[in-house]
């Protein structure tokens, strides 16, 4: 998954915000990256959005779990921050129509 870069010209560099899909199949959000600096993955949608690093997300097998937002796009849905883990991220939705948005902050 390709989200373009923005740079601060300071040797950080941003991903650029997009929504990802997230549904009842689960797949990658993330894919692994050894430049990463930080991750931030927030809810955006009305499901719960279950994540795992590095292994397959199932509704009831996962290590974090996002709450929905009250509202689409309101602000409110859970957030995941991490400025260690450099693996895979994948996800699965509780019900159809999750979304997320996902930044990452390369070094």
């Amino acid at each position: 998954m390709d989200r373009g870069l923005v740079s601060d010209g300071d040797s950080q560099v941003a991903t650029a915000p997009a929504q990802t899909a997230v549904g009842t199949t689960e797949g990658q959000i993330v894919p692994a990256n050894a430049t990463r600096g930080q991750v931030i993955i927030q809810n955006t949608g009305t499901t719960v959005i279950k994540i795992a690093l590095g292994a397959a997300a199932t509704q009831t097998a996962y290590h974090v779990s996002l709450q929905a937002a009250s509202a689409a796009d309101d602000g409110s849905g859970g957030v995941f921050i991490s400025d260690f883990w450099k693996g895979a991220i994948r996800a699965i939705s509780s019900a159809a129509g999750g979304t997320c948005v996902v930044t990452e902050i390369n070094r």
